[in-house]
């Protein structure tokens, strides 16, 4: 009986363990490394850095190091879009007509499973942030995206004094969106936020604070220039993604835990099976051994 026991205990402790969903967290940037996002990790870096402008085809947002901070500037012209994405892009570095993404900067990246949970966690200044273009008052000039493996997801837009997100793929309309004004504060300082994703929903935090939450959305049908990344699965972003406004902003860190919900364990049919055979063998040794 003893024996069995033991088959039995070994049988199940190789199921969990090769089936175990653990949270982990992966630094996807560290400002103390005194290098940019882009760079950070080299040469297996996790994020990609673009700019371009889509009316002149010309690169002209920056970015720069110092201080443990990223500053990243597309404050020139609202005809820019520049940031940070965990996929490189087709055309690199300019393309005046279609930004597409293609294939992971890092083949490692998880897959962002909206059920099993997971938490984008950033801390970032907005230095400053101007709403001047066609869709000012609904676009904002440093955005946050995470899109999970189905496509759902959220984009959050951080400005002077508020924070919102974007109600659905049309991007001209906050009416109907989560938003909170009066953030003026938190803002203008180094702020850590957490954007986590569970199942239908989000939240955005400031430490133990709830800003934004509400249902992911579906953004698929977007059209333009930079529509191709919603249609993106596993997706993030970080930057200026819009013509209708600019921004001047620090970034300091930027961290992905996956499994956020606590999902125990995925059964596998073939681990299961495997864990059988390597029971049944240790119970032949232990026979084999007995007599």
């Amino acid at each position: 009986m003893r024996n069995k026991l033991v088959v039995l205990s070994v049988g199940l402790a190789m199921l969990l363990a090769g089936n175990r969903s653990i949270a982990g967290v992966i630094t996807l940037y560290d400002g103390a490394s005194s290098v940019t996002p882009d760079q950070y990790n080299a040469p297996s870096q996790w994020l990609n850095f673009g700019t371009v402008n889509p009316v002149t085809g010309t690169p002209i947002g920056t970015q720069s190091v110092s201080g443990g901070l990223t500053n990243l500037d597309t404050s020139s012209s609202n005809n820019i879009y520049g940031g940070y994405s965990n996929y490189n892009v087709a055309n690199p570095p300019v393309s005046s007509s279609v930004i597409t993404p293609t294939t992971l900067v890092n083949s490692s990246f998880p897959s962002l499973d909206r059920n099993a949970g997971y938490d984008l966690s950033f801390t970032v200044r907005i230095n400053s942030q101007v709403n001047d273009g066609t869709n000012g008052p609904y676009r904002a000039g440093f955005s946050v995206i995470v899109l999970s493996s189905d496509k759902q997801g959220i984009e959050i837009g951080f400005r002077n004094t508020d924070i919102f997100s974007q109600v659905n793929s049309s991007f001209n309309s906050i009416s109907s969106a989560e938003q909170i004004t009066g953030v003026s504060s938190l803002l203008s300082n180094l702020t850590t936020y957490d954007l986590n994703v569970s199942g239908n929903n989000y939240t955005l935090t400031n430490g133990a604070t709830t800003l934004l939450s509400g249902l992911l959305r579906d953004y698929t049908a977007a059209t333009g220039v930079g529509s191709d990344v919603y249609k993106t699965p596993n997706f993030v972003f970080l930057g200026d993604d819009t013509t209708s406004a600019r921004a001047n902003i620090d970034l300091k860190s930027i961290n992905l835990t996956n499994n956020t919900a606590g999902v125990p364990y995925e059964f596998s049919p073939t681990t299961g099976i495997l864990a059988l055979v390597a029971g049944s063998i240790i119970n032949h040794l232990l026979k084999k051994k007995k007599s």
